[in-house]
């Protein structure tokens, strides 16, 4: 009977393991998240693994050969727990699947909008280090918020990519 396991990947090599396994005939899946960033002051979408380095692969222990499995380019070792191999339930595998945001698999994770009355940190620009109040949006590409300086609260307008919600 055929059950699913896990596999430890090398650094940032998962889509490598997966091509390889894939091509040898096994049933591989490794669930990726499409994440909002923002890098440089500017906001762009990454896609990676949703657990860094490790993917699952389908195989029936005993019957296939698991050697080719630790030899397959981009595959660092498959995962045991003492002599065990970790298996993981088809229900787990069943559920990320369901779960996934896209028809694709893909899970979707934007960067939360700020509403009025948010705090909020400058990423960018020449004010980038102080935080304010997130006020309005001013179009799609630039926001308001409210900055304290000279004594006074101030309206200052910011690129949208400029900002990012205060951490607590």
């Amino acid at each position: 009977m055929k059950r699913w396991y896990v596999i430890h990947a090398k650094p940032r090599q998962e889509d490598v393991a997966e091509e390889n396994l894939a091509r040898q005939g096994f049933e591989v899946y490794c669930p990726r998240i499409k994440r909002e960033q923002i890098r440089r002051g500017r906001r762009v979408m990454v896609i990676e693994a949703m657990f860094p380095r490790y993917l699952f692969v389908c195989f029936e222990s005993g019957q296939d050969n698991i050697s080719s499995i630790r030899y397959t380019r981009g595959v660092s070792r498959l995962i045991r727990f003492g002599d065990e191999l970790a298996r993981v339930p088809d229900s787990v595998i069943r559920l990320l699947k369901e779960s996934a945001s896209d028809p694709s698999g893909m899970y979707i994770e934007l960067l939360p909008e700020p509403k009025k009355g948010d705090r909020v940190s400058i990423v960018g620009g020449a004010f980038a280090g102080l935080s304010g109040v997130f006020y309005k949006k001013s179009g799609e590409e630039r926001v308001i918020i409210l900055l304290n300086f000279i004594g006074k609260q101030n309206k200052v307008t910011l690129k949208r990519e400029q900002i990012a919600l205060a951490t607590l």
